[in-house]
């Protein structure tokens, strides 16, 4: 039997953007299409929502900005810092986050679909309440990370750190941990079923459960 064929759908981008300095977002009516920033800090949105479609963002700040309600439609960001931002309510759409920082980012309340996170720091972020969609987090630190009461559908953890993250509440059915590492996360319990873990993962949940596992 084959594969499972990836369903993701990749960022759809124009072979060209203008290059745009970030302070040059205002003067865009707040819908952002085809443009490339590329080294330095984005403001706060100070409340406005903005739009950003077809875009790149290349060794590009977030951090510590307020960017709430943003939504981000084929969007390639390449080394980038979103450090401790405010994302609550945002959406990412054929987006694909590389060799990036995510350190205490809150992304909680978002919709993120057919988004791709790979070579990154996602420690202590937050995706409380969450829905993902075709999600693929490949080669992360995802440790202390939080998933509460997320909606999953096709989301992928792929050779991922995730000791200690938080899953409560969280439907695992036909997520795939086993080619990740943790010692232990958190989860409920009824809400296990039909998760993928390795042989050793399986040992893990069953002495968290409180059986005794006997050697043969």
């Amino acid at each position: 039997m084959g594969e499972k064929k990836d369903k993701r759908v990749r960022p759809r981008l124009s072979p060209e953007h203008e290059l745009l300095r970030p302070s040059d977002i205002w003067s865009l009516d707040r819908f952002v299409e085809k443009v490339r920033f590329e080294g330095g800090v984005m403001p706060s949105a100070d409340g406005e929502r903005f739009v950003f479609d077809n875009c790149v963002f290349k060794d590009m700040s977030f951090a510590n900005a307020d960017w709430r309600g943003v939504e981000f439609v084929d969007v390639l960001f390449q080394t980038c810092d979103f450090s401790n931002v405010q994302m609550e309510n945002a959406t990412f759409h054929r987006c694909e986050i590389v060799n990036s920082k995510l350190t205490g980012a809150d992304i909680a309340n978002s919709n993120l679909g057919h988004l791709l996170v790979k070579d990154s720091d996602v420690r202590y972020a937050n995706f409380n309440f969450s829905e993902m969609k075709e999600i693929e987090f490949v080669n992360c630190n995802l440790m202390d990370s939080d998933y509460y009461e997320c909606q999953f559908k096709e989301a992928r953890f792929e050779k991922c750190k995730i000791d200690n993250a938080n899953f409560l509440e969280t439907d695992l059915d036909g997520v795939d941990l086993s080619n990740s590492s943790f010692d232990r996360i958190e989860v409920t319990v009824p809400k296990i079923a039909g998760c993928i873990v390795s042989k050793e993962q399986a040992l893990g949940f069953a002495r968290a459960l409180g059986l005794t596992v006997k050697d043969e």
